[in-house]
């Protein structure tokens, strides 16, 4: 199953060679709602797929959601906090945004251990519900914290986002051990 991995990867590794010139900041933005909408798509995927499966097609498409979970949206929220989020915290009007966006992040993943811990039906709706959150979640993060990040002269997003990524190869496969609270 490699479907997952390549979104998650991708996105960081070409932004290593994005040098500071003009307009990169803005390409990045670009990059990264773009990463989010392939995240959405594949999550709308997964969800309806369990939710409609035959009870033979079951464990199979609950199997693949709880995979992309782990291996895609729990990794991509805890980077996150680690690059943009800690970047716009930084802001006039960042903090208690992302304070509230990390909180986020925690309801996010509560509903993603409901899901784990469910069956059948439970666990589809417990699918979907994750997917109605996250959606509503980066649409925050691409409308509100991109913005700001984009209209702070002192956040270069490029710096921001290239910092980490020669980190994410070796985090890829073990997930972030960086929490900093």
């Amino acid at each position: 199953m490699t479907v997952h991995s390549a979104p998650a990867v991708d996105l960081p590794q070409h932004l290593q060679d994005t040098d500071a010139h003009h307009g990169s900041d803005a390409e990045i933005a670009q990059q990264v709602r773009e990463h989010h909408a392939a995240m959405v798509a594949d999550l709308d995927r997964l969800t309806t797929a369990l939710r409609d499966a035959p009870a033979s097609d079951q464990a199979a498409a609950r199997a693949s959601l709880e995979e992309w979970f782990e291996a895609v949206l729990v990794p991509h929220a805890d980077e996150e906090e680690v690059t943009t989020y800690r970047a716009a915290s930084t802001l006039a009007g960042g903090r208690l945004l992302i304070e509230a966006m990390v909180r986020e992040h925690v309801l996010i993943k509560r509903l993603v251990a409901l899901f784990c811990s469910s069956e059948g039906a439970a666990a589809a709706a417990y699918g979907r519900a994750v997917f109605e959150a996250f959606d509503s979640h980066q649409g925050k993060e691409n409308d509100v914290i991109l913005p700001l990040l984009l209209a702070a002269p002192q956040v270069s997003l490029t710096t921001v986002m290239g910092a980490h990524a020669h980190q994410v190869g070796e985090h890829a496969e073990h997930h972030h051990e960086h929490h900093h609270h």
